[in-house]
């Protein structure tokens, strides 16, 4: 006697939706992914459908399935077991268990089903029942009062999803099995029962899976982790995964906070990790990507779009975009560069850009998520005296990564002027550039932000890289001063924030310069262009 079978009863009497059972979900009918999905479980002769339908019979013939067809069936759905006994004898005598598998819950999968077999097998005194778990207030229509609305947390309980039961033959012929719950993830649990389900689950079926593989550090900053998630809260259709190697914790505890799901591993492994998830997408954000990792990820049929990529890998990627990069570095098709490419943060959707030129009563010092070399303290020294005699407020914005906190608040609590406003958090930083009319910051994706808010800028480079970044020019409404360098640069500092002050025609032709940029359609065209790999 073989230990189990797979039995699926298709019925097209009393079915919710006409035809449901051969009608095209995601490209694929409801009993065909049935079949298919029980064939990666069992052999097709240990397989069984009750139908009674002729051309389901027929495409389980087709499918070296076997079937029992009756056009005079006549079953409850909701007494399926207690309607097909005879028929159920009749299986028992070659099979001591059966998995009965409704095809109305398509989003089951092998992982599951297998997962659900070998819980009966340890519990196989009981009848296993997929269920849901439910969170929820619930009320009686004739009880309770309005008091009701205010008492705090929800009820637990189990909801049956008709996707499936497991049993032993001789527990269902005595009447005796006790019911196990066997409980879905909730984006498997759902089960078709109109046409609102019928969209829910094709939707999901349709869906792919996105992994967007990020660093963030002191090094290297937060601008590639901002980014990543501004392009994650636009992607609705797909399941996105973050993935990270385990020395970037901030990666981690950045993304934790907007509830996506985060995974790391060791840095030498995150290629086979990537591939282990499956992706349809990968989009790396780490800098140089290596021609051997890419080409890895490609023979497994990934679409790769790269990000501020010069590495060996950015030429086998199906596209890297290097937006701050205005000029060709590299050769290839698959490159777009330039600030065509450049896509603001949310967070400046609503912003209001400066539309005349005003005095200067306000400055905003802005040296990216984490400021490794602390130049936001030495702009303060260095522009403190000027902004105390001309009584210019100065806004001071630190990211989440921002290590010399302690030392900056000492320093500010020190100054007899009062002046000077210190943020801690990034995410409100188009506020602040609303109300001031001059900044400096550094070379990354701040300098587009404040070319968007076309705010006039002294820009200082934290790194080489960022030197070879060639917007920030006057043409552009910037001062560019390169890397800082101590002295040299110290004196050029306050030159140019008293001549910014100062001498308003200038300030003025800057502004002009900097005022025919606008990036606030240019994520739609990114994301477009990205999603086009993956969405016919």
């Amino acid at each position: 006697m073989k230990d189990i079978c797979i039995i699926i009863p298709a019925f097209k009497k009393n079915a919710i939706i006409p035809d449901q059972l051969v009608k095209n979900l995601a490209g694929e009918t409801l009993i065909q992914r049935a079949i298919s999905l029980s064939k990666e479980i069992l052999d097709g002769k240990d397989i069984y459908i009750i139908t009674d339908s002729q051309e389901i019979s027929l495409i389980a013939e087709r499918n070296n399935v076997n079937f029992k067809y009756d056009s005079k069936l006549n079953v409850n759905p909701t007494e399926i077991l207690k309607n097909l006994e005879y028929i159920f004898d009749f299986y028992s005598k070659k099979y001591k268990s059966f998995f009965l598998y409704r095809a109305n819950a398509p989003l089951l999968n092998a992982k599951i089903i297998n997962d659900a077999i070998s819980y009966f097998k340890k519990n196989s005194e009981m009848t296993i029942v997929s269920v849901k778990k439910e969170e929820r207030r619930l009320f009686k229509a004739d009880k309770g009062d309005l008091n009701m609305l205010f008492i705090d947390g929800k009820n637990s309980f189990f909801e049956e999803v008709n996707a499936f039961q497991i049993s032993k033959f001789v527990l269902l012929k005595n009447k005796q099995a006790k019911m196990l719950p066997y409980i879905l993830p909730s984006d498997i649990a759902i089960e078709i029962n109109g046409y609102q389900s019928w969209w829910i689950c094709e939707k999901l079926l349709n869906r792919k899976k996105i992994v967007f593989n990020v660093i963030g550090s002191l090094t290297v900053g937060m601008g590639h982790i901002y980014r990543s998630l501004s392009l994650a809260h636009d992607i609705t259709n797909h399941e996105i995964v973050f993935v990270c190697d385990d020395t970037h914790q901030m990666v981690v505890d950045k993304i934790a906070l907007k509830d996506y799901k985060v995974l790391s591993c060791q840095k030498a492994k995150i290629t086979d990790f990537i591939i282990g998830l499956e992706p349809d997408l990968v989009i790396n954000d780490t800098l140089n990507t290596t021609k051997s990792d890419i080409l890895k990820l490609k023979t497994k049929g990934i679409k790769i779009v790269n990000f501020e990529d010069l590495g060996s890998g950015s030429k086998h990627s199906d596209y890297t975009i290097n937006e701050l990069y205005d000029l060709p570095i590299m050769k290839g098709t698959n490159y777009l560069w330039g600030h065509d490419y450049f896509f603001l943060r949310d967070e400046f959707k609503e912003a209001k850009p400066h539309d005349i030129i005003d005095p200067v009563k306000s400055v905003l010092i802005s040296f990216g998520g984490t400021d490794q070399n602390n130049l936001s303290k030495i702009i303060l020294d260095l522009i403190l005296p000027v902004c105390e005699e001309k009584d210019i407020k100065i806004f001071i914005v630190c990211g989440a990564g921002y290590i010399y906190k302690e030392e900056l608040l000492q320093q500010v609590s020190n100054q007899q002027y009062r002046n000077i406003e210190l943020v801690f958090e990034s995410g409100a930083i188009s506020k602040i550039m609303e109300k001031t009319q001059i900044a400096i910051s550094s070379n990354g994706r701040t300098v587009y932000e404040l070319a968007d808010m076309n705010i006039p800028s002294i820009i200082i480079s934290q790194h080489e890289r960022e030197t070879t970044h060639k917007f920030a020019c006057l043409e552009n409404g910037f001062i560019n001063m390169g890397i800082f360098k101590n002295d040299i640069t110290n004196n050029e500092i306050i030159y140019n924030f008293k001549k910014l002050i100062n001498d308003e025609s200038f300030r003025i032709l800057l502004f002009q310069n900097i005022k025919k940029y606008n990036f606030r359609f240019n994520k739609s065209k990114v994301l477009n262009t990205i999603l086009s790999l993956i969405e016919k």
